[in-house]
C-alpha cells in the first residue's frame, strides 16, 4: 500500500477537476482541499513554495507534478495560483540509458 502525502488531495483534485488551465485562489485551498489546516503561510508569502521542482518535499511541487500540471502564474497579493497541463519537456523528463 502506497503512503499517502501530505499535498497528495492538490494531486487527486487536479486530477478530477483538470482542464486546459485551472485556477485557484488561497480560499478554495484552504476551503475545500484543507479544511482543517489551509494553506502552510509559506505558501502564501513565498514565491518559491510554488516552484515546480522535485527537491523540495517540504513544498507542494511533488503534488501538481504528479497529477501532470506546472504552476504558471502565482499572485501572492490577490492570492491565487494558475496551473496548466505539464509539457513533456527535457529538462523534466530524462531517459536512463
Amino acid at each position: 500500500m502506497e503512503r499517502k502525502k501530505k499535498y497528495d488531495v492538490i494531486t487527486n483534485y487536479l486530477k478530477h477537476n483538470g482542464g486546459s488551465q485551472i485556477t485557484l485562489t488561497f480560499t478554495q485551498f484552504d476551503e475545500l482541499l484543507f479544511p482543517s489546516v489551509g494553506l502552510p503561510k509559506t505558501a502564501r508569502t513565498s514565491v518559491e513554495w510554488w516552484a515546480n521542482d522535485y527537491r523540495h518535499p517540504e513544498n507542494g511541487a511533488y503534488a501538481w507534478l504528479n497529477a501532470k500540471y506546472e504552476v504558471i502564474h502565482i499572485n501572492l497579493e490577490k492570492e491565487y495560483v494558475v496551473f496548466i497541463p505539464l509539457l513533456k519537456s527535457n529538462w523534466f523528463f530524462t531517459e536512463k540509458k
